[in-house]
Order: C-alpha cells, then sequence, then structure tokens
C-alpha cells in the first residue's frame, strides 16, 4: 500500500521566521540599553530637565522663568523655558517627590509613564503582542533614548495618547477630547492632532463640537492662567512670539521635520523656505491627505486602524518636530502593525529601530572621517527617512490587503 505523502506545512516557516523575529527584538533591546548606558550618565544629557529646574527655581525666588538669565543663573546652559505657565504649577510640585535633587528620579518617573502608557496600549489591544508592543516602546524611532538623554517630557505624551486611544475605542468621545485638550494645553505644537476627530463615526455637528471642546479647554486654562497670572502669561506670550521656539528652524540635526528635509535637499546653500521646498512640500501634504482619506474610506468597521493612520499622518505634517517627539506615534505604530506576521514586523522594526540605531552607532564608532553632504543629512534625518518609509509600507499593506480579508493573514 503506497504511503500518502501529506503536503509540508508553512509551521517550520513560521517558527523560523517567529525566531527571527524574537532574535532581533532581544538585539534591538540591547542596542538600546547600550547606547542609553553610554549617553544618559554623561553630560550634556538632561538639558531639558534642568531647564524644568530652573524655571522651578526662578519661580520659587520670585523671578520670571521665562527670563533665560534667570534659567541660565540656577542651573547654567542655553535653554529657555517655554511652557505656558500652567505647566510650571506640574512642574512645581514635582519637587516634593525630590526629583530635582536628582535626575535619575525623574527617569523613573518617566520610566513610570511609559509602563503606564504601555499597559494603556495593551489593554486597548484585544489580543496584545507584548514583545512588538515592548520593543517598539523602548526601540522605536530611538525616542526612548532621546527622551532620556535630553530630559524631555514627551514619554507623558505617550501616555495621554495611549489614553486618548483607549477612550476612543470605547466611543468615550468627550473624555477623549478633553485629555486632548489637556495636552494641547501642556505644548501647543500637539493641537494638530485635534483633527483626529473629524474621522469619528459620528455626526459632522458631534465631531466639531469634540473639535470645539478641545480647543475650548485649552481656551478656558490660558484665560484662567492670564485672571491669576497675567505677568508670566504676558512674559509667557512674549516669549513665544520672540525667536527662541520658532516653527521654522534653520537646522535639522535636532529638529528633523520633512519640510527642513525637503529644503536641505532642494537648496542646500540657503536657510528658510524656496520656491522649490513650498513646491515639493504641497505636493507632500496633499500625498499625505490624499492616503488618509483612501485609508479611511477603505475601512469604515476599523476605527482603530483609522485613528492609527490619521495620528501618524498629522505627526508627518507638522511644522516642527524634535528628536524626542517620534515617541508619541509609537501607539499608532502598533495598532497598524499588530496583526501582521512575523515577517512584517520584522520588516517595521528594521525600519523605525534598526536603520536609527544603525546610523547612530556608525557615527558613534567613526566620526573622525569626512562624509558627503547626503551622508549628513542621512545622519540628520535618519528618523525622517524611517517615518517615511513606515508610512509607505503601512499604506502599502493597506492598499493591497483585500477588504475581505482579515489583516493576520497578510
Amino acid at each position: 500500500m503506497d504511503v500518502i505523502r501529506e503536503k509540508p506545512t508553512s509551521s517550520s516557516r513560521d517558527i523560523f521566521w517567529k525566531r527571527v523575529f524574537v532574535l532581533l527584538c532581544a538585539i534591538l533591546l540591547c542596542l538600546t540599553a547600550v547606547q542609553i548606558f553610554i549617553v544618559v550618565p554623561n553630560p550634556p544629557s538632561g538639558m531639558d530637565y534642568r531647564v524644568f529646574k530652573g524655571a522651578v527655581q526662578s519661580l520659587n525666588n520670585g523671578e520670571d522663568p521665562y527670563s533665560l538669565s534667570n534659567v541660565r543663573y540656577f542651573v547654567g546652559g542655553s535653554l529657555p523655558f517655554n511652557y505656558p505657565p500652567h505647566t510650571l504649577l506640574c512642574f512645581w510640585c514635582l519637587q516634593f517627590l525630590f526629583v530635582y535633587q536628582s535626575i535619575w528620579i525623574y527617569y523613573a518617573v518617566l520610566v513610570a509613564f511609559l509602563a503606564a502608557g504601555g499597559y494603556l496600549i495593551a489593554i486597548t489591544d484585544q489580543k496584545p503582542q507584548h514583545l512588538f508592543l515592548i520593543t517598539l516602546l523602548l526601540t522605536g524611532f530611538m525616542g526612548t533614548f532621546w527622551n532620556f538623554q535630553t530630559g524631555n517630557k514627551d514619554i507623558i505624551f505617550l501616555f495621554l495618547f495611549a489614553w486618548i486611544f483607549y477612550l476612543l475605542m470605547r466611543e468615550k468621545f468627550w473624555q477623549s477630547a478633553i485629555i486632548m485638550g489637556l495636552m494641547g494645553s501642556f505644548s501647543l505644537i500637539t493641537l494638530p492632532f485635534i483633527a483626529i476627530y473629524l474621522v469619528v463615526k459620528h455626526s459632522v455637528t458631534d465631531r466639531i463640537r469634540y473639535i470645539l471642546l478641545s480647543i475650548g479647554v485649552v481656551a478656558v486654562i490660558f484665560l484662567i492662567t492670564w485672571l491669576l497670572t497675567p505677568s508670566l502669561f504676558l512674559s509667557y506670550i512674549e516669549n513665544i512670539r520672540g525667536s527662541s521656539s520658532p516653527l521654522y528652524d534653520e537646522s535639522g540635526i535636532n529638529t528633523p521635520t520633512p519640510f527642513l528635509m525637503f529644503a536641505a535637499l532642494l537648496n542646500p546653500t540657503k536657510t528658510g523656505i524656496t520656491i522649490p521646498s513650498l513646491v515639493v512640500s504641497l505636493l507632500y501634504v496633499g500625498l499625505i491627505l490624499g492616503t488618509s482619506f483612501y485609508v479611511f474610506k477603505k475601512n469604515p468597521d476599523k476605527p482603530l486602524i483609522v485613528y492609527s493612520f490619521v495620528i501618524l499622518a498629522i505627526f508627518m505634517m507638522l511644522p516642527r518636530i524634535k528628536l524626542y517627539d517620534f515617541i508619541i506615534i509609537i501607539p499608532s505604530v502598533y495598532f497598524l502593525f499588530r496583526d501582521y506576521s512575523d515577517k512584517v514586523k520584522i520588516l517595521v522594526l528594521a525600519v523605525i529601530s534598526l536603520l536609527p540605531l544603525g546610523v547612530w552607532y556608525h557615527f558613534l564608532l567613526d566620526h573622525t572621517q569626512p562624509i558627503s553632504y547626503l551622508t549628513y543629512l542621512m545622519y540628520s534625518y535618519t528618523q525622517t527617512f524611517s517615518l517615511f518609509l513606515i508610512f509607505v509600507i503601512a499604506f502599502a499593506l493597506e492598499y493591497y490587503r483585500p477588504v475581505s480579508s482579515p489583516v493576520s493573514l497578510v
């Protein structure tokens, strides 16, 4: 009797790619740990933390925290305090946790917010991919590293974005709009994300109400601040109107915004906005809006995919992005790719983690040799290139995925 031979299943290949995925996650986590260990304990790390500390000390001594000379007097450095006056209350309260006695206590606070954000992302998901999520949180776009290296606070924004996703998926739009407004009042650069309410599955009237609520929260907080501390509020407005925190910088090293990269590529000898860069920027914005509309129309019953893609798209159109800001789109990246195969997850991690880490280590190990202008741009805008690639991958997967096919089969 002939033995009937069964065709080999794909289980062995699945196991292979699973092992590659786990190995890549382990490598990325180790590289990030070494990166943090090398850089974070050494100066000039924690420059933004010192600004927060200097602002609080200025306030405690009856000085204007928006005066760079006052901040410099207490902590040194050359960075001004640019946040609205009501945020001083948050930074002021941190002194009772002895945060300003040791930056490591401040780092512990950031770790707590990072863990809380990860928890919210996990419970928003029905079947969380824990290893993928942890690797994205700690290694994605080098966001965690830059937050620790600069001592910035955008890990708190990660937590707030995770909270907003949690509320949106439970259709608690009013509450999410309030959180969005609170975040916008903390940093005006996050205000454009209010546009997420344009794609919620409610009437146009309700969408406008959610947007107005978020804007109203910002307006009320600013009004109360002006009434209670008019001198501080006026100092803040003067600071914003000045050149200490412009929407358009002349260098992309610390501000890897796509629009700056276009200007640097098209006209490296000049600074500022030029006609070619303006045309390319407008085409770029049109392309982002068009792809977002396509994803919105294709996924009427998948709001999490729509919310994630739109948040990513808004981030790509921000006029000013800092190195540490990239961490706030990690929830979007996770939700967009969580159900895809290990091969896709490997590609995602290679783009948003391995690429920026590889470039960083390359220049860390050999920064003495002269480099070309294109190589310099690659170093300055590595996160931007990763952003472009992940957006293209996300859209390509959505475009080629049949509407009736589950994402997990891709």
